[in-house]
């Protein structure tokens, strides 16, 4: 790390105040100031990432001094320079291209706080909140959470064990009653439990039967998602734990079989954003990998995003910027047309994000090393990342997982606890679905480290990121928490309605909006949002902008089609035309 990074750290083994593993600040640093130092930081360990200063120093940070994200943990900072970085590398790409183009990009710091709050930040025809997702031209794609069983609601919640001060996340899935089936809960309970807080107390009843170590085998040995609420230090102790922080943040490399692929530099197109002419094939579900291909559009990529109709998905992400500049097919990979369909599509693709459970594509033929052997082919790299709960290996690598799965491993639940007052080993839910979002502009920035490679160096390229990493490295000494009395100074200014470990992220990032909205220009300055006007969804569908902005209006990040339904589209390859 440059010494002049190390010369302007404040950090202290805060035990007392956040749990074992947690480092303080001695003193508050502006939001916009301590993004500069940790843009720094992030950058000295991101291998191949440049150090020129006029790249690094042409950040300019702007925003409120205090965060906007309530708790200690520095999501706000770290994700706005994770997004800092994305822009760095999309100036690099117009570099290479031969653009004369200013060093500048601008990352305000409020806006970055919101994009954690993605999926929520939706407005059609002027309604927003849970009733958008209840529009008719809304697709539901989870029948279970759908029907209002509060069951399935708290099936995802963080549950005191039979352990003393040892807390467990339950994680419901997109199969909430396999996982109740499996802690011993039957089916025919729920006629009998007819409001969320009776269904809490009664699944807690049946998980204080357990001890921790034992509901975390039960899940592990059923595949299904869940984990103990560790403090920082307990998960950094576990073999899991070290095997993921022997990987840095940005984790990819470079792959030659054979002879070297030559280089493949940018495109000069009409469209003059950084990635015009990348072609990206988008294996997601949920939020994080979805992000990753919304940011990637914004840049100027041609995103196919490939669902298949008979898997639950994620609702509210369809009307949100999650979906903005794609297009939607549907294939199922039983049926064998489809699976050529989705070869075709690996034979002309730059970019493959994968991002279902490490290993569950490449068992159909869609592994990294296939994808490799069609670039060697064509004699055009690729690159290929891997994006899930907790990395590339270790005993837990094919898990599935979830954001609050990783909050609860990586020791972030249990801060927010620590921040809240709660007893020793509570967990208490973050605010937002950040480790999601902010996995997701990670893995893009991931992403585009290979593009940027694979243009001046040539070959093809297989990253990993992983929603645990990210939530470690915000726990890291260099990045450190807020002080309590700065946590307090953000619930002065925006009265956060108080929650606990019962909370759901749906209901829970509502009230953050309602929050921002009622203290705060957040939610109606317009500066931060975008309006389509030809939006299947409604008349006027106003989202989330992109964050990074450049000097010239034509290279900044911006989508050229609003957001769309799962499934929308007809199946095209990328030479082909979209067609509804």
């Amino acid at each position: 790390m440059p010494s002049s990074v190390m010369n302007t750290m404040q950090s202290t083994d805060s035990s007392e105040d956040y749990g074992p593993g947690t480092y303080v600040d001695t003193s508050f640093t502006p939001v916009p100031e301590e993004c500069k130092r940790l843009l720094h930081v992030f950058a000295a360990r991101t291998l191949g990432f440049t150090q020129d200063p006029a790249l690094l120093d042409g950040v300019i940070f702007e925003g409120d001094d205090l965060p906007c994200i309530p708790g200690p943990i520095k999501a706000q900072a770290v994700t706005a320079v994770l997004h800092a970085m994305v822009g760095i590398v999309g100036l690099e790409m117009l570099q290479l291209r031969g653009d004369d183009t200013s060093l500048v990009t601008h990352v305000n710091t409020n806006h970055a706080g919101l994009y954690p709050a993605t999926p929520a930040l939706v407005f059609v025809d002027g309604q927003t909140g849970p009733s958008v997702i209840a529009l008719p031209s809304v697709p539901q794609w989870d029948k279970d959470r759908q029907s209002g069983s509060p069951m399935v609601y708290r099936a995802t919640a963080i549950y005191p064990t039979a352990d003393e001060g040892i807390w467990f996340q339950l994680h419901g899935s997109l199969d909430p009653w396999t996982m109740l089936r499996t802690i011993g809960i039957t089916r025919d309970v729920e006629v009998t439990i007819y409001s969320n807080d009776e269904a809490y107390k009664y699944i807690g009843e049946r998980v204080r039967t357990y001890r921790a170590r034992e509901l975390e085998q039960l899940m592990l040995e059923h595949g299904l998602s869940g984990s103990i609420v560790h403090c920082p230090q307990s998960w950094r102790d576990t073999q899991m734990g070290q095997s993921l922080a022997r990987h840095p943040l940005v984790n990819y490399a470079q792959h030659a079989r054979g002879p070297s692929l030559p280089p493949t530099p940018p495109l000069r197109l009409a469209d003059k954003r950084p990635l015009a002419g990348i072609k990206v094939v988008e294996l997601a579900r949920i939020i994080a990998a979805t992000a990753t291909g919304a940011a990637l559009a914004s840049m100027g990529a041609d995103v196919i995003r490939v669902n298949s109709s008979k898997l639950k998905d994620y609702t509210p992400a369809q009307p949100s910027s999650l979906m903005a500049g794609k297009t939607t097919i549907d294939l199922d990979l039983d049926n064998p047309v489809d699976h050529e369909r989705l070869m075709q599509l690996f034979e002309e693709a730059d970019v493959i994000i994968q991002g279902y459970r490490l290993g569950s594509l490449a068992r159909r033929g869609f592994s990294f090393e296939a994808a490799q052997k069609m670039a060697e082919k064509r004699g055009r790299g690729i690159v290929y990342v891997d994006e899930n709960c907790y990395g590339p290996d270790g005993y837990y690598a094919e898990r599935p997982g979830w954001q609050q799965v990783a909050d609860a491993a990586a020791g972030s639940s249990y801060i927010m606890g620590q921040a809240f007052g709660c007893p020793e080993g509570q967990g208490v839910l973050p605010s937002l679905p950040i480790s999601d979002m902010s996995t997701g502009i990670l893995t893009a920035l991931t992403i585009m480290c290979g593009l940027r490679d694979r243009a001046k160096f040539g070959d093809s390229y297989h990253g990993h990121t992983a929603l645990t990493a990210y939530n470690m490295a915000t726990l890291d000494p260099d990045v450190r928490l807020y002080q309590s009395e700065v946590v307090q100074k953000i619930q002065d200014i925006y009265r956060f309605a108080p929650w606990s470990s019962d909370a759901h992220v749906a209901p829970l990032y509502y009230n953050i909006l309602n929050a921002w909205d009622k203290y705060s220009d957040l939610v109606k300055n317009e500066k931060y949002y975008v309006h389509f006007s030809d939006s299947v969804f409604g008349a006027d569908l106003r989202v989330l902008a992109p964050v990074v902005k450049y000097a010239d209006e034509e290279t900044t990040p911006c989508w050229t089609s609003p957001p769309v339904p799962f499934c929308h589209h007809k199946f095209r390859t990328f030479s082909s035309p979209i067609a509804a």
